[in-house]
């Protein structure tokens, strides 16, 4: 595919393999099963899959139906679980699609019985995040057998999830998930697969482990409050060129509000990359900055829906066409980001739009380019 934008995207393929095998490395070898929700935390979910799946990774999770069904349409082999709520309705799509569907009350369980397809699902515990799950319970547990009785239904594991505020309350979590396996297994019910932890607490806590590890923010590069034993580098990089370079006389501001006047002239440059882009405002007014010929460009005034501008007085020679590094080498890393806007690690790589193309790296080739509003 053509390249129609130079806001762009960069994706190495060959670091999300290399935070994969770290993983697995830090969890001795135990089943990773990437998690590809959002779009692979904006990374590219048919992609990412593809190419986890020649790494040997063979179990994806998602949140929903359709993210499931996106990664059905490039793989009939891949075992999918859908880690959210499907409703009533649409359950006869996830029969049919041949995906895992995540089930926390007996009539859902019946509904995909009744299709006669041998749906395959995986049972939900609350163990304390109060999202969705069955209360780990004597009533539950008979809930579960009764589950597990229904004809037609392959019901291969079952699973919970961690509020990771401290260890404190993960342990609490995983007694409760103990418990409640204990209850299934005194009314003669097991599971293939159990799972509880995600990459960072899989790393941090061999016995919460069990069957698999499921990781999404670890192999797309971030592993917090492991940084030192855990080297993971992000795979995601965004880079645009400069569109204009032109003289603010002394005293004006630039853009909405002319914000940021200044009592020298300055020369600026304006960049195709805004906020819908996935800049963060909060990073306005030399609160952030970007790379351009290697030298660290304060964004001046407030991002703009499509556009910013940098000042660029103290940096020789730039031109229009140049390129501008916005995450990554001379630009702001995502941990610079957080710190000034306060937003999340994973959610500011979710944040880069689909109308910033996805260019995918292999060996520092380009093998792949996509384009969300092209599709």
């Amino acid at each position: 595919m053509e390249l129609l934008r130079q806001t762009a995207c960069y994706i190495d393929l060959d670091q999300i393999g290399k935070n994969y095998e770290i993983l697995k490395e830090k969890t001795d070898g135990i089943e990773i099963m990437p998690v590809l929700k959002a779009d692979a935390y904006g990374h590219g979910a048919p992609v990412v899959m593809n190419y986890l799946l020649k790494k040997g990774a063979r179990r994806f999770a998602v949140a929903a139906l359709n993210e499931a069904v996106e990664l059905r349409r490039e793989s009939r082999d891949a075992e999918i679980l859908i880690l959210g709520w499907t409703p009533d309705e649409l359950l006869p799509k996830v029969a049919e699609y041949g995906i895992t569907q995540t089930v926390f009350s007996y009539a859902q369980a019946k509904i995909l019985s009744d299709l006669n397809k041998n749906a395959k699902i995986h049972i939900k515990v609350d163990t304390g995040m109060n999202r969705l799950g069955f209360m780990p319970t004597e009533e539950s547990a008979d809930e579960v057998k009764k589950i597990c009785a229904l004809p037609s239904l392959n019901v291969e594991g079952i699973f919970s999830h961690l509020s990771q505020l401290d260890y404190e309350h993960d342990k609490v979590q995983h007694a409760r998930f103990e418990k409640f396996l204990k209850l299934c297994a005194e009314r003669g019910v097991s599971f293939k697969i159990r799972h509880l932890v995600s990459g960072k607490n899989g790393i941090r806590h061999p016995e919460m482990r069990y069957d698999l590890v499921r990781t999404g923010s670890v192999i797309t590069g971030f592993c917090l409050g492991e940084e030192k034993s855990v080297p993971v580098k992000t795979a995601m990089t965004v880079k645009t060129r400069v569109a204009r370079v032109h003289t603010v006389p002394a005293g004006e501001g630039v853009g909405y509000d002319l914000l940021d006047p200044c009592d020298h002239d300055r020369l600026i440059a304006t960049l195709p990359f805004g906020y819908a882009d996935g800049m963060p405002k909060a990073i306005s007014n030399h609160k952030g900055w970007v790379g351009i010929r290697g030298e660290r460009c304060e964004i001046c005034g407030t991002i703009c829906m499509d556009m910013c501008m940098a000042d660029v007085t103290g940096v020789p020679g730039v031109s229009q066409g140049d390129e501008v590094e916005i995450y990554g080498g001379a630009g702001m890393d995502y941990f610079d980001v957080r710190e000034v806007s306060g937003s999340g690690l994973s959610n500011l790589q979710i944040l880069v739009g689909k109308r910033v193309p996805r260019v995918y790296l292999e060996g520092g080739k380009v093998v792949e380019i996509r384009d969300g509003i092209l599709r």
